[in-house]
Parts: structure tokens; C-alpha cells; sequence
């Protein structure tokens, strides 16, 4: 099986026609280069209209949370496609997949005004400016079921033991 990621993106706040259209064509562009998307955006069949999408009755966005969650279960990388943009969202679910799945996260800068010196740098796997250079760079690190071991087990190598010890700490 191919790589498959989770995109995650501001939603709330933004014109739903824009967000549609740049769903798709990022999809479009990682899956002519091997990479499976996992967009919430196209999942929750937004409407293309030339309005923003604002306050998402509750019934639907328990459902729209919960299979979230579940997207990102099946990914193997979490790619921020609106970093620049502030969302409690996308930060619960990069949260989510790194500090609680321990997945790798990609910053997807795609205007000329992203970071060059940021925390996202030590944070997080890996900061891009073009979904092209995020696909290729996906797929060297992260393409295959061996890659994403090597990945996962350098992590635990890394962090595991450290992460008990703090946790342990707080009992104190």
C-alpha cells in the first residue's frame, strides 16, 4: 500500500468556494504523485459557493469530529495545508497525530510569506513550500511500510523512554 495522508486546513471562517477548489487540486497534484489524500474538506461535501463557512451545527460537527479523528488514524502523515491560518482545529488534530499517534506532521507553505526561521522547524517533520516538494518528500521518508517502521521506530529510540519519565514526573 501507498502513502496516504490526512490534510488538515482552517475551515471555520473561510469562503467554502476557495477551500473546495484548493482541496481539490491539492488532492489532485499528490495523487498524480503516489500520494492517497484524506481531505476533510471533500469529505464533508462543502458547498462551492462564494460564502463562508461559519458556525456548523453541532449534530454535524460531532460526526465531522469523530470521522476526523478517524482519517487521521488511517493516514501515515498529517500535512497542514493552512498553516498561516489560525485554526483550533487543525492545532487538535496536529496534536493529535503527533504527541498522542506519533505521526509525522508537514507544513505546507505555499505563499512566499512562510517562516524561515520558526519553532514549526524543530517541531515538526518537515516545512514545504509546494505540494509537489511535500509529495516527493513524502515518499522518500515515508513511502513504503518499511520506511514508515524505520521512521516510527527512530521516534520511539528517540523519545519513548523520555516521554514515561516525564509522565511519571507529573504523578509528583
Amino acid at each position: 500500500m501507498g502513502v496516504i495522508i490526512y490534510t488538515a486546513a482552517k475551515m471555520t471562517g473561510r469562503d467554502q468556494k476557495e477551500m473546495v477548489e484548493l482541496a481539490k487540486e491539492n488532492k489532485k497534484k499528490f495523487e498524480s504523485l503516489g500520494v492517497t489524500v484524506l481531505d476533510p474538506i471533500l469529505e464533508e461535501n462543502v458547498k462551492p459557493l462564494h460564502k463562508l463557512l461559519v458556525d456548523t451545527p453541532m449534530s454535524l460537527l460531532k460526526g465531522y469530529w469523530k470521522r476526523d479523528k478517524e482519517m487521521i488514524r488511517k493516514a501515515h502523515v498529517v500535512v497542514d495545508t493552512t498553516p498561516e491560518m489560525k485554526s483550533e482545529g487543525s492545532a487538535h488534530e496536529i496534536g493529535y497525530a503527533r504527541y498522542f499517534l506519533w505521526m509525522p506532521v508537514i507544513r505546507l507553505y505555499t505563499k512566499d510569506t512562510g517562516p524561515t526561521s520558526a519553532i514549526v522547524f524543530f517541531e515538526d517533520d518537515l516545512v514545504v513550500r509546494s505540494v509537489e516538494e511535500a509529495a516527493i518528500q513524502i515518499n522518500k521518508y515515508w513511502g513504503t511500510w518499511c520506511k514508515r517502521f524505520l521512521w516510527r521506530l527512530g521516534i520511539y529510540n528517540k523519545s519513548y523512554i523520555k516521554a514515561i519519565w516525564y509522565r511519571l514526573l507529573k504523578w509528583f
